[in-house]
């Protein structure tokens, strides 16, 4: 028999484990009851915290996303930065922060890669475009008023920069993640860093900046 443990300690605990399940599983396929049958606890033990599964992943998606979204927020507010180095911190700083929680992060993406999951990749992506946006959006407006940028619609390139450095640093964890990574570091170190080069001239692009203005290599 599970001993009682704190609220927070518990809900962690169902969300891990149904990360994990909905990884080898499905979301789908994972019923309450295989989490329950895996962390042994009861139904009450589960409805305590969540109404359904679907709230659950909310709350997977909310655990995942609230630290990124406090990292952005910091940064976006801070005056003393010009638009071009709050972006280059956010894309930095950020993927240093999947880094540090690369355990649930792998997690999440061996997750979504699945064709069974499309829906928790789709929510997940929602999740991360209805919470950052703004402050995207804020520094755009502000790189525009800089005369860096050169966009007429923020809002939509908020959006689509936030697209495409997430997938960017998905690409990334794939290198890093490879078990071959380390056979030749040097040279998957540069593949990542022409990745980056790639990302980083094609969001110059449609920001409207000069070539060369961002600079998201993380090995300088």
């Amino acid at each position: 028999m599970w001993t009682a443990k704190k609220g927070d300690e518990r809900k962690k605990e169902f969300i891990e484990t149904a990360i994990e399940m909905f990884k080898t599983k499905g979301y789908e396929k994972t019923s309450i009851n295989d989490i329950l049958r895996a962390i042994n606890v009861t139904k009450g033990a589960f409805y305590y915290y969540f109404s359904s599964k679907e709230e659950l992943l909310d709350a997977i998606i909310e655990y995942l996303t609230h630290e990124m979204q406090t990292l952005i927020k910091v940064i976006s507010d801070n005056e003393d930065l010009s638009a071009v180095a709050k972006l280059e911190h956010i894309f930095c700083d950020s993927n240093q922060l999947r880094k540090d929680n690369a355990l649930i992060y792998r997690q999440l993406y061996e997750l979504q890669r699945k064709d069974e999951n499309a829906y928790v990749a789709k929510k997940f992506m929602q999740n991360i475009l209805n919470t950052n946006v703004k402050y995207i959006q804020t520094i755009i407006d502000q790189g525009i008023e800089e005369g860096i940028f050169n966009t007429t619609n923020p809002k939509e390139m908020a959006e689509l920069y936030i697209r495409m450095t997430s997938l960017c640093k998905e690409k990334i964890a794939e290198f890093i993640n490879d078990p071959a990574f380390e056979d030749d570091r040097e040279a998957n170190i540069k593949k990542i860093n022409d990745l980056i080069i790639f990302y980083q001239n094609t969001i110059e692009r449609v920001l409207g900046a000069s070539n060369g203005t961002l600079d998201f290599l993380l090995d300088k």
